[in-house]
């Protein structure tokens, strides 16, 4: 079911996992040999505005997008980097296709 709508993001362009050229090793580990990354929002934005230069800010907001901490993505081989830049950039353009409306449930 998962795997189901990890899929269904995907076609709709709600997220993207990107395979890593060079795997790396986090801090705690794990061997991170790809990334799913979500489609930014204002808030996240927001989040990184008080770092102090662009390179800081958009390190910040990848992997705040990426659910990593920026040192990881300090690791990375600078073609992967290069990925998760591309799909940033894309994502701030409008979805492949309508994103489903999400109903809150009255209590």
């Amino acid at each position: 079911m998962q795997n189901q709508v990890k899929q269904i993001r995907e076609q709709i362009g709600i997220t993207q996992t990107i395979q890593l050229n060079v795997p790396v090793q986090l801090a705690d580990g794990r061997e991170l040999n790809q990334v799913t990354m979500r489609r930014a929002k204002v808030g996240d934005l927001r989040s990184v505005s008080h770092y102090q230069n662009e390179a800081e800010q958009e390190i910040a907001l990848i992997a705040r997008l990426a659910g990593l901490i920026p040192e990881d993505l300090e690791e990375l081989d600078l073609s992967d980097y290069v990925q998760l830049q591309d799909w940033f950039r894309q994502c701030q353009q409008k979805p492949k296709t309508e994103i489903p409306k999400i109903q809150k449930s009255e209590q």
